[in-house]
């Protein structure tokens, strides 16, 4: 039985090799990279010719916020359970770095636990309780929220000033939020593969939210009888606290120890133009 790692990347693709590389002959990597990515056949081929990339496409135009960032997710879900052999499925970035040896991801996919951060909505974690993220229509795929969020932030001030709100049924049960990546087993990637397919309306009404992709997975299987096999603890090392860089924070070589202490399964997230963590990391993983 292998363990599928699924990688979502728009930038730094020498980075996203190495990252590849990490991985030995017991994973399969399935990958999808940003359609606005310039992204060459050449390079496409190269990392295709990586003994273990099962597959690579660009099917999604992804906008920071928007659907689509979701629905590449789903699709690689949908692929990598095309193969019978992948036991165990892990939802990365092409930024993240694997923090425990080979060997040692094994016992995760012995364990049949699911690990999945969630939380009921509203949420004091978020702004608004997150609800806003779902109750407004929200411009992330018709605006690129990177270059200017001008018009998002006008048009959902005006939604608020109206005191607009989208309806929401109760089929779609207790809405839940968290963090975007997880570690899941098959039989619940599967679950939500199947109720996607099942409920078209469901996805639907996804459309024009804000990262759905941290709402999505823990609201279908928190309402489902996965939930009692969820362990919250999502196995991401993150710094949210010191914004260097980012939110989360690029992670450096101060930050080792830490980062092996900790337990987790994935840091996130690295940057090769900034720090010799990689290295130290590779180096960690060998031992």
């Amino acid at each position: 039985m292998k363990q599928a790692i699924l990688i979502t990347a728009y930038k730094d693709f020498n980075q996203l090799k190495r990252l590849i590389l990490e991985f030995d002959h017991r994973f399969n990597i399935y990958i999808h990279i940003d359609k606005k990515s310039s992204f060459s056949d050449t390079l496409k081929d190269d990392i295709l010719q990586m003994s273990n990339v099962k597959y690579i496409s660009q099917d999604y135009k992804v906008n920071w916020g928007g659907v689509n960032h979701l629905k590449a997710y789903l699709k690689l879900c949908e692929v990598a359970l095309t193969s019978k052999e992948n036991g165990f499925f892990h939802l990365i970035t092409g930024q993240d770095f694997p923090i425990q040896s080979n060997k040692d991801f094994r016992k995760y996919l012995e364990n049949c636990q699911n690990h999945l951060s969630a939380f009921t909505m509203p949420s004091k974690a978020w702004a608004h309780g997150g609800m806003d993220r779902i109750e407004l229509f929200n411009f992330y795929d018709l605006f690129n929220a990177k270059k200017t969020n001008k018009w998002i932030y006008l048009t959902k001030r005006l939604q608020l000033r109206l005191k607009f709100k989208r309806f929401i049924k109760k089929s779609m049960g207790q809405l839940y939020g968290g963090n975007t990546y997880w570690s899941l087993t098959r039989e619940a990637v599967q679950y939500v593969i199947t109720h996607t397919q099942e409920n078209p309306k469901f996805l639907k009404r996804f459309n024009f939210t804000f990262c759905a992709e941290e709402m999505y997975f823990q609201t279908v299987l928190m309402n489902s009888s996965f939930k009692e096999s969820i362990n919250h603890d999502d196995l991401r090392y993150m710094d949210w606290a010191t914004g260097r860089g980012g939110n989360p924070a690029f992670l450096d070589e101060t930050d080792f120890e830490s980062i092996i202490n900790s337990k987790k399964l994935f840091a996130r997230k690295l940057s090769q133009d900034r720090n010799a963590l990689f290295e130290m990391l590779s180096k960690y993983r060998q031992e």
